[in-house]
């Protein structure tokens, strides 16, 4: 069980990898809102997603049913929330393993009060199953895997588009949930129009519909021809769609957010802009990845998850955030100097 949000279901997937050694012959059903069940569905280890759809009593209780009805004999939490623990009343003669937060040393970081990194994510989510007696086997992997016919999808949506042959193909993800953990708008233009001019680029902007706005703002800041600003997918692909997508870029900058776990999931390179948040949280992507973030600035990390407004009204883990240091950054990843 793991419910939200688009990352953390992402940072599951090397769990299926290390049920389906154990268990090669066993049924895997994976309980998750309906919105994020494509990021699961496809492993080759999941038998059935068994989706959310939506919030209320009448659908929890549905849910909840249908779980209850597969009578499982090994139920585990990746999620350790209120829902879980009340789905968990209700499986009692299955054997329970539950995934530890380390909700406490992490609002430790964020005070000060601990300097040693929270454990990441995904090795908290294989801690889980060793109560069972799996113990994790290298190489350990982040992938999430897609349908053929998703993947047929994205093919021809390139192949629908002859003039981005030979071009350098470059995701960007600039929306992020909280404000506090999105670079500046004019600072994703001024370095979106130096990849449009100088590095024959096609960039792809992802997100959801909440954030179309967004990306048009940071278009409309570009110093480039519209023809050179790219294209902006967000709201216009369902997640499995842009899962696909997103798999056959060369590149993907973008926030501490779920875009970058599901673009390095796809096994791109990414470049993970970090703010309000920091590495030491536990969150960073699992694949090739490079980080930048202003350094040896005290007040960061301020939050777990992030804030919607700087508390100390500076912003500068954001607006101290040049360019030149994001691109540099992302040319360690891809051998472009700029």
């Amino acid at each position: 069980m793991r419910y939200s949000s688009l990352g953390d279901v992402v940072l599951t997937n090397p769990v299926l990898d290390q049920l389906e050694k154990a268990y090669p012959k066993a049924e895997i059903f994976y309980a998750t809102k309906d919105r994020f069940a494509s990021v699961v569905e496809f492993h080759p280890a999941v038998t059935r997603v068994i989706p959310l759809a939506g919030g209320g009593l009448i659908l929890f209780l549905k849910h909840l049913s249908e779980i209850k009805s597969l009578q499982p004999t090994i139920v585990l939490d990746l999620h350790n929330s209120l829902r879980t623990r009340l789905i968990r009343l209700f499986l009692k003669k299955a054997v329970v393993s539950v995934y530890e937060k380390e909700a406490v040393q992490r609002r430790l970081i964020v005070k000060k009060l601990r300097v040693e990194p929270s454990l990441h994510t995904v090795h908290k989510y294989l801690k889980a199953l060793e109560p069972l007696g799996i113990l994790s086997s290298s190489p350990i992997r982040c992938q999430v895997h897609v349908s053929e016919i998703s993947r047929e999808f994205a093919e021809n949506y390139f192949n629908r588009h002859p003039q981005w042959k030979g071009k350098w193909i470059v995701g960007l993800g600039p929306g992020a949930t909280w404000r506090t953990k999105q670079w500046l708008p004019e600072y994703y233009a001024k370095l979106a129009s130096r990849w449009g001019q100088n590095q024959k680029a096609q960039l792809l902007w992802f997100g959801s519909d909440k954030e179309v706005d967004l990306i048009r703002s940071i278009q409309s800041q570009m110093t480039v021809p519209a023809s050179e600003r790219g294209l902006c997918l967000a709201g216009e692909l369902n997640l499995e769609q842009s899962s696909a997508l997103l798999g056959l870029c060369q590149t993907f900058v973008g926030s501490d957010s779920g875009l970058i776990h599901l673009a390095s999931g796809r096994g791109v390179p990414v470049t993970v802009i970090y703010g309000s948040t920091t590495p030491a949280l536990g969150f960073e992507p699992w694949g090739k990845h490079q980080v930048a973030q202003v350094e040896s600035l005290d007040c960061r990390p301020c939050d777990v998850h992030g804030k919607n407004a700087c508390p100390l009204g500076h912003f500068k883990c954001m607006k101290d955030l040049t360019v030149d240091l994001v691109e540099k950054k992302v040319g360690l990843l891809t051998g472009n100097k700029g």
